[in-house]
């Protein structure tokens, strides 16, 4: 903005001294000689006050006045008045230079209408005051006078349109960050444009303002469009000036942008080099060595890296070292702390990082470091699996959020305290303010992670409640998350698992064989990338078994009897396994006809189930009772029965008297005296 140039090369004043020997009397001289002598006066005193403002002389604003009246008609005079004030005003104690610069850039547009040079410069000056004293009417008096410009400007050279359209674009930004409409920032892109075509060589300045823009533009509306052009426009500011440290900063920094939308590799590892460089050109820079803990931290946390994270504090210790005053580095460095120690069950970490926390919470009360505060508590809630500290950090998060309600990472970081404690209290009120709180975090910012960590909470919860319409949206959110995350597939093999998860349920409720199909294509797809995936051959073995149930096929049984065998080597003492392996052979045995593999299949389920039931599953005896019933041991039938009700683990009577597996059982006159003392114990409760 307001590309004047201060004057160089002052001219010598001594001959002024004698100044009064240049008036002549008008009684002696003709009009025309007396008029010449006044311009030939009017000129001397111009360049006298020009001398005297460069060297911070504020008498030469009384020579300017003194000039002014004596040609009072010379728009080529306020011009160079109006330019030499501007100069003077620029500093902060001689302010009072910009008003009268503005005021001479009015009264040679008044003399002169068609003068493009002066309205260019009022702009430049109303832009200028209304920075320096935070008045936006300024910047709207401004627009006005560089509009103006824009109309007269047809014949003007591509340097000086070049000019014209960046301080336009800069005035644009400007009022867009006050108004924040993104339209703003659309006329400002426009300016910019504009001036990129009118001339090649733009100074690297251009480009970091213009970068600076589409990167807003970026965050407010979540497009990464807007952040590659960005990106591009670093790269030019980059290409003009290689060695200009701060060009490269702004560069690593969009790249880090962009890379918490992406999570892409490239985009990481283009930030780091872009991080390096610039502490190479300024080994000093604290806002460097932060800003690259900031990104480390977020991809170490990401992928569960404890590499990142421990070289994310590194950088912050650096950071602290150049500039021991700035709050940020210690809130990140206490962010990086509190998860390394969650993440490798080291208290010492933790409470090394309330340490560091404790006293700035105290001087510095915003956003960022109640938010480490609570990362503290969350940390602390992860080690000792107590709900009470997830409690206190949902306390410290609130506490940032009255501060600043559209603070994103605050909102996720409340659901994602939520949500734990929901996983330990299994309180169906803890689930409903992690939703409300995912909810509003996804309102500030569209996150493909915050989309995959609603849909997990969403699926927890449809399984605890059996909801359709829950899980429903479960698989909404997973969808969500990777429409925007392109490389998730690779990068976020656990998305996938819970993806396929919710779709393996929300088959059951829908009865669709498309859901079941698709969410096999997804686990196998994660089997071949990652065979040692936890959980992997039970979640394909639950899923095989599911869909064999529906569409009554043998080969899809076995496929669901392969993946129980290799899930049962790997956890040979879980009960729950055997008992859901033991289901599957039951419901092949009793698809196939009665033979001697059926038999086989029946007898091997029945053994399970009792295996099962000695590892002190309580549900294994309601499912004997029913293998019972299918075979025709009535008699054992009922008492399992019986003794699944003693444990209390019956499902809902609607679900006893429906069950097609108890079909035998209930022609007997035990059954129904066993379901009428259970309705009448229902309706005595």
């Amino acid at each position: 903005m307001a590309k004047t140039k201060p004057i160089k090369h002052p001219i010598d004043f001594k001959r002024t001294a004698q100044k009064d020997s240049l008036f002549i009397s008008p009684a002696r001289q003709p009009a025309g000689e007396e008029n010449k002598d006044c311009s030939a006066l009017s000129e001397n005193l111009l360049r006298k006050g020009e001398f005297q403002l460069f060297h911070d002389d504020k008498r030469g604003i009384e020579s300017f006045e003194r000039a002014a009246k004596l040609d009072p008609q010379n728009p080529r005079l306020f011009i160079k008045q109006g330019l030499a004030l501007f100069e003077y005003g620029s500093a902060e104690e001689n302010e009072e230079g910009l008003s009268l610069a503005s005021k001479c850039f009015k009264i040679t547009t008044t003399l002169d209408p068609y003068c493009f040079q002066a309205w260019h410069l009022w702009g430049n000056t109303l832009h200028f005051l209304g920075k320096r004293r935070q008045e936006p009417s300024y910047f709207s008096n401004a627009l006005k006078k560089y509009e103006r410009a824009v109309e007269i400007s047809e014949g003007q050279t591509p340097d000086v349109l070049a000019d014209l359209h960046w301080d336009l674009g800069d005035l644009w930004s400007e009022l867009a960050k006050k108004s924040g409409e993104i339209t703003d920032y659309h006329y400002a892109v426009k300016a910019y444009e504009k001036a990129s075509t009118a001339k090649d060589d733009l100074a690297p300045e251009f480009w970091i303002n213009f970068g600076n823009t589409y990167q807003v533009m970026g965050k407010k509306t979540n497009d990464t469009r807007f952040l590659l052009k960005a990106i591009d426009c670093y790269k030019n500011a980059v290409s003009s000036k290689i060695s200009f440290s701060e060009a490269w900063l702004f560069l690593a920094v969009a790249l880090k942008t962009l890379y918490s939308y992406t999570h892409e590799e490239d985009h990481f590892s283009q930030a780091n080099e872009c991080f390096a460089t610039t502490l190479q050109l300024s080994k000093n820079d604290a806002r460097a060595y932060l800003e690259w803990a900031q990104l480390l931290l977020e991809s170490g946390t990401l992928v569960k890296d404890t590499k990142k994270i421990r070289a994310s504090i590194d950088k912050c210790f650096k950071a602290y070292q150049f500039d021991k005053k700035n709050p940020p580095i210690t809130t990140v460095w206490v962010e990086g702390l509190a998860l390394l120690g969650s993440e490798t069950e080291q208290l010492g970490l933790i409470h090394e990082a309330l340490g560091k926390i404790e006293h700035l919470i105290e001087e510095h009360k915003n956003p960022e470091t109640f938010y480490a505060y609570g990362m503290c508590f969350y940390a602390l809630g992860t080690y000792y699996k107590d709900c009470d500290f997830f409690y206190q950090a949902l306390e410290q998060f609130q506490e940032g959020l009255s501060i600043n309600r559209a603070h994103h990472r605050l909102w996720h970081a409340m659901a994602s305290s939520s949500f734990a404690a929901a996983l330990l209290d299994h309180d169906e009120k803890s689930y409903e303010r992690s939703f409300h709180f995912f909810k509003q975090a996804l309102n500030v910012k569209r996150s493909s992670l915050y989309h995959s960590h609603y849909a997990m909470c969403l699926l927890k919860w449809g399984e605890i409640s059996h909801e359709k319409h829950i899980v429903k949206r479960a698989v909404s959110h997973f969808e969500e998350a990777l429409d925007l995350q392109k490389n998730a597939p690779y990068m976020h093999l656990d998305w996938i698992f819970y993806y396929a998860a919710a779709l393996d349920q929300l088959a059951g409720f829908n009865e669709s064989d498309h859901h079941y199909a698709k969410a096999i294509d997804l686990l196998n797809h994660i089997l071949m990338l990652r065979p040692e995936f936890p959980h992997i051959h039970l979640q394909l073995a639950l899923t095989y078994s599911h869909y064999a149930e529906l569409v009554s096929e043998p080969k899809i049984f076995y496929g669901a009897l392969y993946h129980y065998r290799i899930a049962h080597q790997k956890e040979k003492e879980n009960d729950q396994i055997i008992l859901d392996w033991a289901l599957t052979l039951m419901n092949l045995g009793d698809l196939l006809e009665k033979d001697v593999e059926s038999d086989e299949l029946l007898r091997e389920a029945e053994y399970k189930m009792i295996q099962a039931a000695k590892l002190g599953n309580t549900h294994a005896y309601y499912a004997l009772s029913c293998l019972y019933s299918v075979i025709g041991d009535l008699n054992n039938s009922l008492r399992l029965l019986r003794k699944a009700k003693a444990f209390d683990a019956l499902p809902p009577i609607e679900e006893v008297l429906e069950d097609d597996w108890l079909e035998n059982l209930r022609e007997t006159q035990g059954f129904q005296a066993f379901v009428n003392a259970l309705k009448c114990k229902k309706l005595s409760n």
